[in-house]
């Protein structure tokens, strides 16, 4: 196969099963005499033959590097294509396979005058790193470790003796080891320092136990594109430096030196079993598949479906991903053409890993940032068109919405997010105690004193409900105590409503936020938020009605007062005094229409002097007003008119003297009120006679309209 050239695209298809190299060893004048194998390439396969015979075996193979192979040509046919890998979201792994001797130590980490497969691929991967765009964000960090069959020892710390263990992944594909060193690397001089750090604590650690054991080397790339906030690619670069069976008998090994060389033997017999198993569990699955739509299918689930095969050993577990096909892997087999059943075993390995498909997948994670956003898109999906004015208070659909995206953007600038909404503690824990009294008075349907004492302060308690019916949780009550009543910050909850915020003497007094529902199986609608006084709404606060509306502004004993607010579901606005629940004093009407009134208003209706604009015709109103209705007054055209484009313009009326007339027509609208009011007295009046029983004479109140005019010009 032919190398790739660097920044060459990366042709995913050809990545459909896992890689096999050949890599033939030197070998010195006097060593060729004694050669008991042959190596030679006829087009896509691999022929292996003893020297004297004609017939050999044959095998598959993806790259084949024969004896005068240099460092460079492994490097640019299998380092640079890992690269392309690494820099287009996919992870690689290099395992370096075969018997001692045969040149693994050599491929993978060279020498002074020839650098290895792992300082050329990671040279070039931290070049392309830092001449990548500053859009791009990447950060490395290194481990390195070696492994029997069942032990695992952290090699870049001496100090770190533990036998580690081996633990699945639950965010991604692969197993990860708790317990590693990782450190960051921001150099290829960093870099290699560690490697060669590695390099001599496995040194001292072979020569402490007599064997060596498999060594790993993991790169674990983080990539941040600013273009996708939402996701972080996970990439890992991984070299595996698998020890070849030794033969520690014949050497009449005991002890340490004995069980430790088993133990590799062990783990290479157990790697070669386990590639033979999920080679038959793909083709027995594909083989099942009846239509070529289920076998796409099920070859997109292999790699999952295979990763319990790989829980035999330590060694087996950490090559889950590599093996798995979720892992771009190429298994280097080096071999010595000096031992004929060493060689053909290495191929007939390598001709069996060969078989294990791949479907590799880029390790995309969504960010903190992507989780925000996948809620705030589904809280605005939720969110209904508000009709309501500009600048009305926020309902908590609209508050959450508002809350994310604030979070969402303050993650993207990588600033403090914003506290939640209706959260004056994180829990109930974080509210001010409240000092305690004498607990004997405390909860008096608690029978114990101990009892009282343990729920004095800060538990949840079940209220009974007499004449309710046994519901769990249909009235419970989280917070705070004094004197055995509800005093300080807590949460009661019924099955219709829900109160969270401030208690005095066992009523809701302070500032706190009330929830409710029309059955159990609603969701919770918050309905007030504010100021509170002896379990009524008193105080600056807001309240969400059920059609629409929202009021902003002071109550006083659950009536609207003072001042205030309401924002109306049809997009008109009303700014002024209230008084007894109603509009009463002066106030400022805003219409949906961009019309506009200002003046006087009683019991909810514009009643008394006032102004009103008709924006939409450029002209204003200016008179006097009675139960909403205006009575009588002067039509004029805004200062700014300038064209009748929305409005012909009035005409001048030479009325001599409009102010008298406009008198007289006050004189009638107060005679009107007053007489209004007289008959609402007597009304009143006439009523209560009539209910006692005493004497009630007929009504002196105006019988009709007309009669109420008759008296007016009267008058």
């Amino acid at each position: 196969m032919a190398a790739p050239s660097a920044g060459q695209a990366l042709r995913l298809e050809e990545w459909d099963h896992l890689r096999i190299g050949v890599r033939e060893k030197p070998l010195s004048d006097e060593e060729k005499a004694r050669v008991q194998v042959l190596l030679k390439v006829d087009a896509d396969r691999l022929i292996a033959f003893y020297p004297d015979s004609k017939e050999g075996l044959l095998y598959n193979y993806d790259y084949f590097f024969p004896d005068d192979a240099t460092q460079t040509d492994v490097y640019q046919t299998v380092g640079m294509e890992m690269v392309e890998l690494i820099m287009n979201g996919y992870s690689a792994c290099c395992l370096a396979y075969g018997p001692a001797g045969a040149g693994k130590t050599h491929t993978l980490f060279g020498s002074d005058q020839e650098p290895g497969l792992i300082q050329l691929t990671t040279k070039e991967l931290l070049r392309r790193i830092e001449t990548t765009p500053q859009s791009l964000q990447f950060s490395v960090r290194l481990s390195y470790w070696e492994m029997s069959n069942t032990e695992i020892r952290d090699v870049l710390s001496l100090a770190n003796t533990a036998n580690l263990p081996v633990r699945k992944n639950k965010n991604s594909d692969g197993v990860y080891i708790p317990g590693l060193t990782e450190v960051d690397v921001t150099s290829w001089a960093q870099l290699d320092d560690y490697v060669m750090l590695g390099n001599i604590n496995r040194i001292k650690l072979s020569e402490q136990r007599g064997a060596r054991w498999h060594g790993f080397i993991k790169l674990r790339i983080t990539m941040e594109d600013a273009e996708r906030p939402n996701q972080l690619v996970y990439t890992t670069l991984t070299f595996g430096h698998l020890k070849g069976p030794d033969r520690v008998g014949q050497k009449g090994a005991v002890g340490d030196v004995l069980r430790y060389g088993s133990s590799i033997n062990q783990s290479m017999t157990i790697l070669g079993a386990v590639i033979l198993h999920a080679v038959e569990m793909r083709r027995r699955k594909l083989n099942e598949a009846p239509t070529q739509e289920e076998v796409d299918k099920i070859q997109a689930k292999l790699p999952s479906m295979s990763e319990s095969i790989f829980t035999e050993s330590k060694l087996t577990q950490v090559l889950t991903g590599p093996l798995s096909g979720t892992v771009a892997t190429v298994m280097l087999g080096c071999l010595s053409t000096l031992d004929y059943h060493e060689a053909t075993d290495t191929l007939e390995n390598l001709q069996n890993a060969q078989q294990i498909t791949t479907t590799l997948n880029r390790t995309a994670h969504t960010t903190e940032a992507g989780l925000v956003w996948k809620e705030l898109q589904k809280a605005e999906a939720k969110l209904p068109t508000s009709t309501l004015a500009p600048g009305h208070p926020l309902t908590e659909i609209e508050e959450h919405v508002r809350y994310l995206q604030e979070k969402y953007a303050a993650l993207l600038q990588h600033t403090e997010p914003p506290s939640l909404p209706d959260k004056p503690y994180k829990d109930i824990e974080d509210a001010p105690n409240v000092a305690e009294e004498d607990s004997h008075n405390h909860q008096k349907w608690k029978q114990s004193v101990v009892s009282s004492k343990i729920h004095g302060t800060r538990n949840t308690i079940y209220i009974p409900t007499k004449g309710a019916a046994p519901v769990q949780g249909c009235n419970t009550y989280k917070g705070q105590w004094k004197a055995g009543h509800k005093h300080g910050f807590g949460e009661q909850m019924t099955a219709l409503t829900r109160y969270e915020g401030d208690w005095k003497d066992g009523m809701r007094d302070g500032k706190g936020t009330l929830w409710k529902r029309k059955t159990v199986k609603d969701e919770w609608l918050r309905v007030y938020k504010g100021e509170w006084r002896r379990d009524k709404r008193h105080g600056r606060g807001i309240y969400w009605y059920s059609n629409g509306d929202v009021y902003e502004g002071y109550f006083e004993d659950n009536m609207r007062a003072a001042v205030g607010k309401i924002f109306l579901a049809n997009g008109d606005k009303v700014e002024g005094q209230w008084r007894w629940d109603k509009v009463e004093g002066w106030a400022t009407q805003y219409l949906e229409n961009g019309d506009r009134f200002e003046g006087h208003w009683s019991q909810g209706m514009k009643e008394g002097p006032g102004a009103y604009y008709y924006h939409s015709k450029q002209q204003l109103y200016k008179g006097e007003w009675s139960k909403d209705v205006a009575k009588f007054g002067t039509m004029e055209d805004m200062p700014k008119k300038s064209t009748s484009e929305k409005s012909h313009f009035l005409p001048r009326l030479d009325l001599m003297t409009p102010d008298m007339v406009l008198e007289k027509e006050k004189e009638k609208l107060a005679v009107r009120r007053r007489l209004e009011e007289a008959s609402a007295q007597s009304r009143e009046y006439y009523n209560s006679s009539k209910q006692s029983g005493g004497y009630a004479p007929s009504p002196p109140y105006p019988t009709s309209q007309a009669h109420v005019d008759s008296l007016a010009v009267t008058a």
